[in-house]
Parts: C-alpha cells; structure tokens; sequence
C-alpha cells in the first residue's frame, strides 16, 4: 500500500526529503536510513526522488573535476574578510 495522498504526495513529504538528503550524504543515522529504504518501497514518489537525486549526485561526480586548492587559500580569505570588516 503506498504512503501518499489522494493527490499522489507522499504523507511525510517534508521528513521523507530531509532524510532523504542525509542517505545520500552519508549522514543518515542507521535507523534513519532502514526507515527510509523500507519507506521507498512503498512510496512511489519518494522512490522517485530518491532515483532521480542519486543520479543527479552520480552525473555530478563524474562531470566535476577534482582539482588542487593553494595551501594558503585559507590564510588570503581571512585576510581579505579583516581587511573588509
């Protein structure tokens, strides 16, 4: 039985997104993420979500390029913040 609305929400639509965003970081609880990986199987649009955000995420990583920050960037933005405050 899927957990949504009659207008095809799902009924935890604002804790099903921020969960959703912790899974995907890596920041989701164990018991945060089982809930929700149990969830998606019965929720269609939180299925979605998750699909599209995950391949989102994967088309991202490999489109981005890694590349090597100066070891003093830090020391210049604090620099240039003094500077402005």
């Amino acid at each position: 039985m899927e957990k949504t609305d009659n207008q095809g929400c799902c009924s935890e639509h604002d804790r099903c997104l921020e969960i959703l965003q912790l899974v995907l970081d890596g920041e989701a609880s164990d018991t945060e993420k089982e809930y929700y990986m149990h969830h998606i199987e019965e929720c269609m649009p939180c299925y979605r979500n998750y699909n599209i955000e995950s391949e989102i995420r994967n088309i991202l990583r490999s489109k981005l390029e890694k590349k090597p920050v100066p070891t003093d960037l830090v020391t210049v933005i604090r620099s240039k913040v003094n500077e402005t405050a």
